[in-house]
């Protein structure tokens, strides 16, 4: 039996924004485990970064994203909020299912989700 300790995640990710043409704007690190919202938020009140959010409740699409990090190209499962607010955006279709393949052109909520690895996050610019 191994009495050796799990190992520990990183208490730390590296988060690089870049907008939709790939041009980098700016890097931050996170807590990992922290919502991605709540990194913008602060980057936003710093005037560090652009990226619009209202609610960071997840109900009012406005912090649309899309994601690179290592583990993109597995199956990713929305919350059914997430998928609904993306549904009624238009950037899902209506018969979307929750589970969606994890690469940079499935949509998602900075207010859904975690910073749990390094993550290249695309914006729209104003």
């Amino acid at each position: 039996m191994s009495t050796a300790a799990p190992e520990a995640g990183p208490a730390t990710v590296q988060l690089r924004f870049a907008d939709h043409d790939g041009q980098p704007l700016l890097a931050a690190i996170a807590p990992a485990g922290s919502r991605l919202i709540d990194v913008v938020r602060e980057l936003a009140r710093q005037g560090r970064l652009t990226l619009q959010w209202r609610c960071a409740q997840g109900t009012c699409g406005t912090c649309l994203v899309h994601l690179e990090h290592a583990g993109s190209g597995q199956p990713l499962q929305l919350t059914p909020m997430e998928r609904n607010v993306l549904v009624r955006h238009g950037h899902l279709p209506a018969a979307a299912n929750l589970t969606q393949i994890d690469e940079k052109q499935t949509p998602r909520l900075a207010c859904h989700v975690r910073c749990s690895a390094d993550l290249l996050i695309y914006i729209q610019k104003e």
